[in-house]
């Protein structure tokens, strides 16, 4: 298994802060290659009100099945994670480990907050309006595009990883 730790406080794009030699192709190429099928459930985050990921009110599915967007949870096989709700300035706080088959950040005003645990979106994640804040924890096997929204690492430490 091949990590890099990450300890400078960046947002922006890859290319400035990966350690000799990464950049974004190179983070898409440890990616595992996204599934042509589609997730059992959508789920999206119900409103512009901070919570925890890990708790199954904060979603809506569709259909409506499962828990809380994690593979395998709630008796679903694959759940797609969209946060995209409008309003005032919320977090998403994710501090458990989790594997969905996409995410989509698209809120101007959503923050994910990453503190621990294992993220994993085999298909990839989308960071289109919003922040994701690697606050700690593991963002493994996962492409991730930015066409608007920031990533962004803390000073605590974040990994990146192929496994």
């Amino acid at each position: 298994m091949k990590t890099r730790k990450i300890t400078s406080p960046i947002v922006g794009t890859f290319h400035s802060f990966f350690p000799s030699g990464w950049s974004l192709s190179c983070l898409a190429a440890l990616a595992v290659a996204g599934s042509a099928r589609a997730a059992d459930v959508t789920s999206t985050w119900a409103d512009s009100s901070s919570g925890n990921w890990n708790v199954a009110g904060n979603w809506t599915n569709a259909p409506v099945d499962g828990d809380f967007p994690h593979d395998g949870n709630g008796g679903v096989a694959t759940y797609d994670a969209t946060i995209n709700a409008a309003g005032g300035a919320y977090t998403v706080t994710l501090d458990a480990s989790v594997t969905v088959e996409d995410l989509l950040l698209n809120s101007g005003n959503a923050t994910l907050s990453h503190k621990s645990g294992s993220f994993t979106a085999t298909g990839g994640m989308a960071l289109a309006s919003g922040n994701y804040q690697l606050n700690g924890g593991t963002i493994s096997n996962t492409a991730i595009t930015l066409s608007g929204g920031k990533f962004v690492f803390t000073p605590s430490a974040g990994i990146l990883s192929d496994s």
